[in-house]
């Protein structure tokens, strides 16, 4: 039997993602969250008004992508409660929030240069997507939030996470955090084949036809 409720959120699991931005001057912000989708080389960010990420995504158009992997939940769980706009808005005082200037140092990860874009990679996160932002509008109808349309520009990812063909991801190596309703988790093993994995439409999509361990 099903039940209907009520949720606040509707966090089934999704992917963290620590958002990586330059505040007005000059400094690196950055933002964990986990309101984040990928099609193709674009992806759909979902981020709240009240937040500097969302300002700074609005002013420089700019941001990088960080996925940490499970081993990386610590140091993203520091940055819980934090927010790099001063003052904190009243709101997110009241949720308990307050002022961060370095988030990179709080977390205990390094500023890593980027190629394409101004703000910086998080050198420690395993993958890392430099992006540009190609459309913003308000999103959602009782959330008071900014839905972003992010071009990904530049892909880094750690060499022992590649498979061997050098140019994609094995996913039976890639150990992303998840989110799922506000609590961390990270992925069990593969439950079952999958024939999409198998299929033409993945040579079609990545050039190369599929192979199974």
């Amino acid at each position: 039997m099903h039940r209907t409720i009520e949720p606040t959120i509707l966090y089934f699991g999704t992917p963290v993602a620590l958002i990586s931005t330059l505040n007005p001057d000059g400094s690196p912000n950055l933002a964990p969250m986990s309101s984040a989708w990928w099609l193709g080389w674009s992806c759909m960010l979902g981020l709240g008004t009240m937040g500097q990420t969302s300002e700074n995504l609005i002013r420089t158009r700019q941001c990088v992508i960080n996925l940490p992997s499970e081993e990386q939940v610590n140091a993203v769980d520091r940055l819980a409660l934090t927010t790099g706009r001063d003052p904190v808005p009243e709101k997110k005082l009241s949720w308990g929030y307050r002022y961060e200037a370095d988030k990179f140092g709080l977390a205990g990860f390094t500023p890593q240069d980027s190629i394409d874009v101004a703000a910086p990679r998080v050198r420690e996160c395993p993958v890392q997507m430099e992006g540009v932002v190609h459309e913003v509008r308000p999103f959602g109808k009782n959330v008071s939030a900014n839905a972003f349309e992010v071009h990904i520009v530049k892909l880094h990812v750690r060499e022992d996470l590649l498979a061997a063909n050098g140019r994609h991801v094995d996913p039976v190596r890639w150990r992303p955090l998840m989110m799922s309703f506000c609590r961390f988790f990270g992925l069990g093993g593969e439950v079952h084949p999958s024939r999409l994995a198998d299929s033409a439409f993945m040579k079609a999509v990545t050039g190369v036809a599929p192979t199974r361990a």
